[in-house]
């Protein structure tokens, strides 16, 4: 009996290692270009933009937009998520569909984007490619929360600064394990 239990406990550890571990990916198109970082540092045109998401399943990631140089150059550092000015107060609750076709500039809250299924996200569209959810999210505005205004895209003067972080629950409710950071600088170009 005692070896029978043993060996299940193996097994259950055996599998509970092998499985998929949700992942994420960000990438930046504009004009149907994929822009490719150089030292985590992007240009682009003063216009219109996708923020894309490859999601390995349905899940939700934090996303810092900011105009501050701050929380950026922590994440990079590899500070801990609670040192990060960006995460300091609750996510943001953006409409469902991205219909304003924008993202909510804080420097002390991320935006909650997610995709459960085709009606329940923060996606403009979906796709599943090679296994994969392709989710885009049109960027046409900024809106600053702590102004309280609309800033288009071609009247943006300073960087954008993102930070993207996903997590798991850990032991209680309060317990959050990170599972994955990714950073971009967006810098504007005529």
């Amino acid at each position: 009996m005692i070896r029978k239990v043993a060996i299940l406990a193996l097994l259950c550890s055996f599998f509970s290692m092998h499985q998929k571990q949700k992942d994420f990916h960000v990438l930046i198109e504009q004009g149907g270009v994929i822009i490719t970082p150089n030292n985590g540092e992007i240009n682009l045109k003063k216009g219109e933009f996708n923020i894309v998401f490859e999601l390995s399943e349905p899940m939700g990631v934090l996303v810092n937009g900011s105009f501050q140089e701050t929380t950026y150059e922590r994440a990079v550092k590899g500070k801990p998520k609670s040192d990060l000015p960006g995460f300091e107060n609750t996510g943001m609750a953006e409409g469902l569909l991205n219909p304003d076709k924008e993202i909510f500039i804080s420097n002390d809250a991320p935006n909650y984007w997610f995709y459960d299924d085709k009606e329940n996200n923060r996606f403009n569209s979906v796709e599943v490619v090679n296994e994969k959810l392709i989710c885009k999210r049109i960027i046409q505005n900024f809106y600053e929360v702590e102004t309280k205004k609309n800033i288009k895209v071609e009247n943006v003067s300073k960087p954008l600064y993102l930070v993207f972080i996903s997590y798991r629950q850990g032991k209680s409710i309060v317990d959050e394990i990170e599972t994955k950071r990714e950073w971009v600088k967006i810098n504007w170009i005529k």
